[in-house]
């Protein structure tokens, strides 16, 4: 009489799998039953690919911080670059830990010729990169006494941070007098570039947009937070029904809500420097100011 066969079962493996594996089995899974649910979310994956650079990040250190979504491949790319970047660091001499040189190969990697130069170890080209940035220093900061500066953005800095960053060697730095924000025009027409009428009355100096932008650092619609340097200067009188081309007639507003300003019924005007009151077509205020929006419709 033959004794009975026993089998041992095999374990389950979501009981062995780590949490990465358990992952990738259930993407399998998922390919298989579900094909073109899966197809369409990954689509959808492919939009909302991004980089973005979080201003709200930056504290007084100059540390700020930038997400990236994108394609595995490409990001595995940049990932070997950047490997092969603070390899060269230390090879260089570098004390920094490997974060930290991590860190750095990615402003380096922003000159692609200096980058390329430092992987193969040949001797780095002139810098390609420059900056132009707006720093307020008091007297004390000036005379080495004071800790704290400013950008024109309000980013509140350590002074020794902005003292680094003019010895870098990587980078021109554009250093520019001071624009007295609180020297406005009187409305005459704009002149153009260092006081010479420009070649078009209607695109304002260098000097009178620097002001526009100084003032408000963002469009100036209503919860608007796009960059002013990137934005259209409007004309709240149009320069057709004899609006000026000057600071005291100029507003930074992104290309999306220049449109809607032009074709849609919103309406502003300019209460004090920098301090616009906008109307909806439906009737409701708000109030927006280089610090942000306040909405005034009566509840």
């Amino acid at each position: 009489m033959s004794s009975p066969t026993s089998t041992v079962p095999s374990p389950p493996v979501a009981g062995t799998a780590g949490l990465i594996t358990l992952d990738r089995l259930i993407d399998e899974a998922m390919l298989l039953l579900h094909a073109e649910e899966v197809e369409i979310a990954s689509l959808e994956a492919l939009e909302h690919r991004h980089v973005t650079l979080d201003e709200r990040s930056i504290g007084h250190t100059g540390i700020a911080e930038m997400t990236i979504r994108a394609d595995w491949a490409d990001l595995h790319d940049l990932d070997t670059a950047v490997a092969l970047i603070a390899e060269a660091l230390k090879r260089d001499g570098s004390l920094e830990s490997l974060d930290v040189r991590r860190s750095q190969a990615v402003g380096i990697l922003a000159d692609p010729t200096r980058a390329l130069a430092l992987i193969n170890n040949t001797e780095p080209p002139p810098p390609s990169k420059s900056i132009v940035a707006y720093v307020h220093l008091d007297h004390d900061v000036i005379e080495g006494r004071g800790l704290l500066a400013h950008d024109e953005a309000g980013h509140t800095l350590l002074a020794d941070r902005i003292r680094e960053w003019l010895t870098r060697g990587d980078r021109h730095i554009t250093i520019r007098p001071v624009i007295n924000l609180n020297d406005h025009c009187d409305g005459s027409e704009d002149t153009g570039h260092h006081g010479r009428q420009g070649p078009d009355p209607y695109v304002p100096s260098f000097l009178t947009a620097e002001k526009v932008r100084l003032r408000n650092p963002t469009c100036v619609f209503p919860h608007c937070t796009k960059k002013s340097r990137s934005c259209d200067l409007d004309h709240l009188t149009a320069h057709t029904r004899t609006g000026v081309t000057c600071e005291c007639n100029l507003a930074p507003l992104c290309r999306h809500h220049h449109q809607l300003k032009t074709h849609a019924g919103w309406t502003y005007q300019q209460l004090t420097p920098g301090t616009f009151l906008w109307r909806k077509p439906h009737g409701q205020t708000m109030l927006v100011t280089p610090t942000g929006t306040r909405d005034l419709t009566d509840p």
